[in-house]
């Protein structure tokens, strides 16, 4: 069995773990770009052994009583490609954002921000 058959059955939650390795977790983004690529877990923990043995995964450290593990190649393509699945809709993305703009502008309305050029960019 190839590592790329044998991660096309990841669950929910290893592709979380994927995701959040890499940093690409947030569904308000729509193309996300990885920053990071490591996991500092307790020993043994299961989730992240089970990774291992899948081959999403490799432990590449022990320091500080701790396992800390990285994505392998294949891993990192799981968690790229499973990020459509928590991505949000682009009108939910827009309304996100419209939030954000909420915070440092209380007075703005949604059409506001939907209508208003100065806003155009955000959308």
């Amino acid at each position: 069995m190839t590592d790329v058959s044998r991660t096309s059955n990841l669950g929910v939650e290893q592709l979380r773990i994927l995701r959040h390795m890499l940093g690409i977790d947030r569904p308000d983004v729509m193309n996300p770009k990885p920053y990071r690529d490591y996991y500092c877990a307790n020993p043994g923990d299961q989730a992240l052994h089970e990774l291992a043995r899948l081959g999403a995964v490799r432990l590449y450290d022990t320091r500080g009583g701790y396992e800390w593990f990285t994505c392998t190649e294949v891993g990192r393509a799981a968690a790229i490609a499973s990020h459509r699945i928590i991505r949000y809709s682009r009108g939910a993305m827009r309304y996100s954002r419209f939030l954000d703009m909420r915070e440092v502008c209380p007075d703005l309305t949604f059409r506001q921000f939907l209508t208003d050029p100065q806003y155009r960019e955000a959308v």
